[in-house]
This record gives C-alpha cells, structure tokens and sequence, in this order.
C-alpha cells in the first residue's frame, strides 16, 4: 500500500507540472502572437512596407480585373459571331431543302431547265428579290417588259407551285441578311476594341505604376532608417558627452582636493618648522619650557587635524 500511495503521489505530481508546463507553454505562445501583432502595428517601417505592397497588388489587381472583363466582353462578341455563323448555316441548309424540293419537282412535271418556262420562273425570282431593297438588284426595261408579258399571259402550274416554294425561303433568307449585318458589326466593334486594348497597355501601364508605388515606398523606408539611425547617434552622442563631462565635473573635484591637500601639507611642513623652532628656543630657554608646552599641545592637535586631511585626500586621489 506504501509503495502504490507513492506512486500515486509521483502520478499527480508529474500530473501537475506537466499542468504547468503546458499553461506556461500557452501563455508563451499566446505573448508571442500578440508581441508579433502589436510589432506589426507598432513597426513604422514594416507597416509602411505592407500598405506599399497591398497598394501595388491593387493596382495591379484592379488593370487585370478590367483586361478580363474586356476580354469577357469579346469571347461574348466572339461567342455570338459564331452563333450566326451557325444561324447563316442552318438558313442555307433550309433553303437547300427547298431548292431541292423544287428541282424535284421540275423534274416530276418534265420541265426542261434551259425551257422557256423556267427562264420565265427564273426572271419571275430575280423580280421577287429586287423587292427587297437591301439586295440592291434592279431589272432592265426588256425583263420588266418580259414580266408584264407573262402575268398578262397567266403564271403556269409549275411556275406558281415553285414561286410558293419559292417564298417559303424568305424568312432562311431574311435569317441569313440579318446574321451578315449582325457580323459585320461585331467584328468592327471587336477589331475596334482590340485596338483600343492594344493602345491602353493597361497591365505594363499598371505594373509601371506598381513599381513606382514600391520603389516610393523604399524611398521612404530608407529615409526613416536613416533618420532613425541619425536620432540614435546623436542620442549615443549626448550620452557620451553627458559622461564625459560628468568625468571632468569628478576629476575636477578630485583635482581640487588634492590642491587642498598639498596646501595643508605645506601648512604643516611651515608648523613642523614652527615646532622646531619653538622647541629650539625652549631649550635655550628653560625657564620659559612650561609655557610652551601647552602651545605645542594645540599645535600637535591642529597638525594631526591637518594629516587627517591629506590622508582622505591621497584615498580619493587613488580611487
């Protein structure tokens, strides 16, 4: 029981600092995203460099989003030219179909195509599309003379049962002079965009100005390094010049104690002498020995006073 109770405890211990390890490990992770934030946001120059780069990726972005929509706009153009190529062909094979319906049944009444009757049908067509005033065809005096000869003379079965065939191809051929129109003028607004495109450089325009962006942008950068670096020296400056003069400010102190200090010396070396010639005297004169005595008492004292001082002064000048 003692030894499981011990491995229990040693469980919840490793239980508890690996809690802590883990809450630590959190917490330093959690500093170190927000330490990285805030940088950014504090960062003059990593911010500037950022909003350099959105500001060119934009440029560039937006001339791109424009090319694509104008190419979007002529894969629609293109898109729909193809269309009426389809519509023209669909229309022609229409009108195939009828044209053989016909052959079909010039041949099932036995009519000769170089007869007189399918000349007379063939002139009676050319009349039908000179109606139209888009296909620009207009008869001669002999074929309107021709063609009053023959409505005055009755249209024949076949030349009447044909012309009905006839009519039946006008809406393929109205399809087919639509679609014409319709092609010609989308390819001239294509060919007319694609110049325009051509002449606009919007992407090498964009990308010249993106670069003037980012190279603006490095100008500046270079700039704040500099007048960083510059307010860091001049900052390292005063503090140099705030040491040095706090250094002549010290030694000027120490220079002068030590002034004072030999100026006491050369006091006590003029009362050692003093002393000396006290003394002298007062062994010349015995009688007067007495009165000297306290006199060289207050002396000595003001000597010691004195060699107090110049010690305090020589432990400064050593440090």
């Amino acid at each position: 029981m003692k030894v499981n109770s011990k491995i229990m405890n040693l469980s919840e211990d490793a239980l508890i600092a690996r809690s802590k390890k883990d809450s630590k490990k959190k917490t330093k992770d959690k500093n170190t995203i927000d330490f990285s934030s805030l940088k950014e946001k504090l960062d003059p120059i990593s911010r500037k460099r950022e909003e350099a780069r959105k500001k060119a990726m934009k440029i560039v972005s937006d001339a791109f989003a424009s090319d694509q929509r104008l190419a979007d706009r002529l894969d629609q153009r293109r898109d729909r030219i193809r269309y009426l190529y389809m519509e023209m062909d669909e229309a022609n094979d229409n009108i195939k179909e009828v044209e053989k319906k016909r052959g079909e049944l010039r041949n099932s009444l036995g009519i000769d195509e170089n007869s007189q009757e399918e000349k007379d049908l063939k002139l009676l067509e050319k009349q039908r599309k000179s109606w139209n005033p888009e296909a620009s065809i207009s008869l001669t005096e002999d074929e309107i003379k021709r063609i009053e000869q023959i409505e005055k003379n009755g249209l024949t079965e076949y030349q009447e049962m044909s012309l009905a065939l006839y009519a039946g191809e006008a809406p393929y051929r109205m399809t087919i002079n639509d679609a014409i129109k319709d092609i010609k003028d989308e390819n001239l607004i294509l060919t007319r965009s694609l110049r325009e495109m051509y002449k606009s450089h919007t992407m090498h325009d964009a990308k010249e100005q993106a670069d003037a962006v980012l190279e603006a942008a490095s100008k500046d950068i270079i700039s704040m390094i500099l007048e960083e670096a510059k307010e860091n020296i001049e900052e390292k400056f005063e503090k140099e010049k705030e040491k040095a003069k706090e250094k002549a400010e010290k030694e000027e102190k120490l220079k002068e104690r030590i002034d004072e200090a030999k100026e006491k010396k050369k006091e006590k070396e003029k009362f050692i002498d003093e002393i000396l010639g006290i003394v002298m005297e007062a062994v010349d004169s015995k009688n007067e020995l007495n009165d000297t005595k306290e006199e060289i008492k207050a002396i000595v004292a003001k000597m010691k006073l004195i060699e107090d001082d110049i010690k305090g002064a020589s432990v400064d000048e050593n440090v």
